[in-house]
């Protein structure tokens, strides 16, 4: 007769299991429950305490499967499905994130699929490696490097949910690298480039063939504006800022003077008066400039954006479409939770990026010239950096945070200050300057449509 295994008790036959493993000094316990057997941990080192707590675990399982509750097993999938749920509480509870979204579709689309009847503390490197064949097959294309870092972190969250539950250990967690196509930088627009995509997309917005696609283009141009004078993320980053989001920093008017020699030959700076008021008081010529603050949740979490007079510009005719009676301070002060970009139907825009490709071809802006890649959205982003760099010669570290990109480490880690302490850095007012002037469009640029009506 076989000697009895002191570390392995039968609680009830085939039904409930107790039993220590060598390395630990605490109590685990299998049960089986509609038909699956779950493994999880009694946390007791005390043997009969243990048993009355396998017990409640099992009691627990099967009161959860009686209220239509699948009970949680070691299989991949269950355990995914449980990570998704804990993403799905913590966003009721207003503390989700966006790229929670990506994660779900990642799992749902891949993960499960692939690993989905696996036990969650059996996937090997072997495994893995199959994985990564499979996803690139799925995908048609080796997948970027990024996009494989998306992938990994997903599957860490559901093995550190593994973890928490009990049905795997630490030292059980696979290692997982991260390998993919290195990602290529986006083709660019210079800064005369710039300059014809804002002059002409007033005239293209007018061109619009009813009201509402009027409406449309209109959100484009001034989400193209935000984006050359922020140098924000294209997307859910910007898509997402509300009202509340932002705060007015400082707007102030600077009087234009000329040069003139005083009485006494000295040479002094004279403001230029360019009319007078209803009692004759001397009206001057002034230009004002604006300071905002947006706060962004993005690629890199939350963040602070400097935004300046072309922003606020935008902002203010957007409230003057918008909102009968009200001005762009009353909506930021009330803390109104609407989001800046909205279409008539006050939704999110979906077809953002669509408009912009067939404004770009039909002004023949598309193709970078060098690289002959299409322009898309993040090539914004890339003439706002390399203009401020180049121009106004912003500092590596300030452009970092506005942007919320590299050097992440030094930003993340180290860097005590916050957006606000950039603003006099990234002003930046010989770029903008230069990205915001006027042109005529040159007749290479102009669009066949827009001659056609001029010449009729």
């Amino acid at each position: 007769m076989p000697e009895k295994i002191d570390t392995t008790y039968q609680i009830i036959d085939r039904q409930l299991i107790v039993y220590r493993r060598p390395t630990t000094d605490v109590w685990q316990c299998r049960f089986k429950v509609g038909g699956e057997w779950i493994v999880r941990t009694t946390k007791e080192r005390d043997l009969e305490k243990a048993k009355a707590g396998a017990h409640k675990l099992m009691l627990k399982a099967e009161v959860r499967l009686e209220q239509n509750y699948t009970p949680a097993t070691k299989k991949f999938k269950d355990v995914a499905k449980l990570t998704l749920k804990e993403m799905e509480k913590k966003t009721d509870a207003g503390d989700g994130k966006i790229s929670y979204e990506q994660y779900k579709r990642i799992t749902l689309d891949y993960l499960i699929p692939f690993f989905g009847n696996r036990e969650i503390d059996n996937i090997t490197p072997k495994i893995l490696e199959e994985y990564e064949r499979h996803r690139n097959e799925a995908a048609g294309k080796e997948l970027a490097y990024s996009t494989v870092r998306k992938h990994n972190v997903t599957l860490n969250r559901i093995f550190e949910e593994a973890i928490i539950r009990g049905f795997m250990t630490t030292t059980q967690k696979p290692h997982l690298e991260t390998k993919g196509k290195k990602s290529e930088p986006f083709p660019t627009f210079d800064v005369h480039e710039v300059n014809v995509i804002l002059s002409a997309l007033p005239e293209w917005v007018s061109r619009g063939r009813s009201e509402y696609k009027r409406e449309l283009r209109q959100i484009l141009y001034e989400y193209v504006v935000v984006l050359v004078d922020t140098g924000a993320r294209p997307g859910k980053e910007l898509l997402q800022l509300a009202w509340k989001n932002i705060k007015i920093k400082r707007v102030y008017t600077k009087t234009v003077t000329r040069t003139e020699i005083n009485e006494r030959d000295e040479i002094v700076e004279v403001p230029v008066q360019i009319g007078q008021d209803e009692e004759g008081e001397p009206i001057f010529d002034s230009t004002w400039e604006a300071e905002l603050l947006m706060y962004v949740d993005g690629k890199t979490d939350g963040r602070i954006v400097n935004a300046f007079t072309a922003t606020h510009e935008v902002l203010k005719g957007i409230v003057a479409r918008r909102y009968e009676k009200k001005t762009l301070r009353e909506l930021i002060t009330e803390q109104s939770s609407d989001f800046v970009f909205l279409t008539p139907e006050n939704k999110l825009p979906t077809s953002l990026n669509h408009m912009f490709e067939d404004f770009l071809e039909e002004h023949k802006l598309l193709h970078d010239p060098n690289t002959n890649k299409k322009r898309v959205f993040y090539s914004l982003r890339s003439a706002h950096s390399t203009a401020v760099l180049n121009m106004d010669g912003v500092d590596i570290r300030s452009l970092a945070m506005q942007l919320g990109n590299s050097p992440e480490i030094i930003r993340k880690h180290y860097d005590r200050a916050d957006g606000a302490a950039i603003t006099a850095r990234v002003k930046a007012p010989n770029a903008r300057n230069a990205l915001f002037r006027k042109v005529e469009v040159p007749e290479v640029n102009k669009s066949k449509r827009a001659q056609k009506i001029t010449d009729q």
